[in-house]
């Protein structure tokens, strides 16, 4: 085999492709030059990874619904007790000012937490003033005076249409408002958690201070503790 000279081509200068193992290399490089990939395959495959993976995960889980009036007990403050104490809660109050009352203004106050769960009273209060008024017992809002106020007083600028602008001396004031109070007491025992759950409303006469109305919604629970004797 001779020697090739300094700046002598490979193949000996011929612009050929080389023979035997050296023209099978030629060739698989020319064969990947002329079959390269679209400029925008990649990232087509990119874009529809995310999709793809999305598409997955919808598919596989799973959303159930339940009717209100079908919940289980669980451990924890939850469905079962809530419509059970509104709807004793509702009933009671409305038979009382349909029967007794007849007349007034109810507010609510507030409806504090004492327990050790996490639980929203302000979705309690909200479900009895809407069975309430469904029941056309009437109540009022008095933290939207001030706004109430200022929209009368520009009313009176003349800045406000006749048939929308708001009148003086409509505001109405509750003659009751509604407080309450949620306890509880919890004992362990042979492994279990016995809680004893208490929601207490009352209504209360601002002429007169007096408690004119109360009720109470009981729950006595019990659960297994985890790992209790292991």
């Amino acid at each position: 085999m001779g020697v090739r000279d300094k700046g002598e081509p490979l193949g000996g200068g011929s612009s050929s492709p080389p023979s035997d193992r050296a023209g099978i290399l030629y060739s698989h490089i020319l064969s990947c030059q002329t079959h390269e990939p679209p400029p925008n395959s990649t990232k087509m495959r990119i874009l529809f990874l995310p999709l793809f993976l999305s598409y997955f995960y919808v598919s596989c889980s799973t959303v159930s619904y339940h009717k209100t009036d079908k919940a289980k007990p669980t451990k924890q403050w939850g469905v079962l007790e809530v419509k059970e104490t509104v709807r004793n809660m509702s009933h009671s109050l409305s038979t009382y000012y349909k029967t007794d009352l007849k007349t007034g203004y109810l507010e609510w106050k507030s409806l504090q937490n004492s327990t050790s769960e996490h639980i929203d009273t302000k979705l309690i209060t909200n479900e009895i003033l809407n069975q309430l008024t469904k029941d056309k017992v009437p109540f009022v809002d008095t933290s939207i005076r001030e706004e109430a106020t200022t929209e009368i007083a520009f009313g009176k600028t003349g800045m406000v249409s006749a048939d929308s602008r708001l009148s003086v001396g409509k505001f109405k004031s509750p003659s009751h408002k509604i407080k309450g109070e949620i306890n509880e007491v919890v004992n362990y025992e042979a492994g279990s958690r016995i809680q004893y759950i208490t929601v207490t409303l009352f209504l209360v006469s601002l002429e007169t201070n007096q408690i004119v109305w109360s009720e109470q919604t009981n729950f006595l629970k019990t659960s297994r503790v985890e790992g209790y004797g292991l």
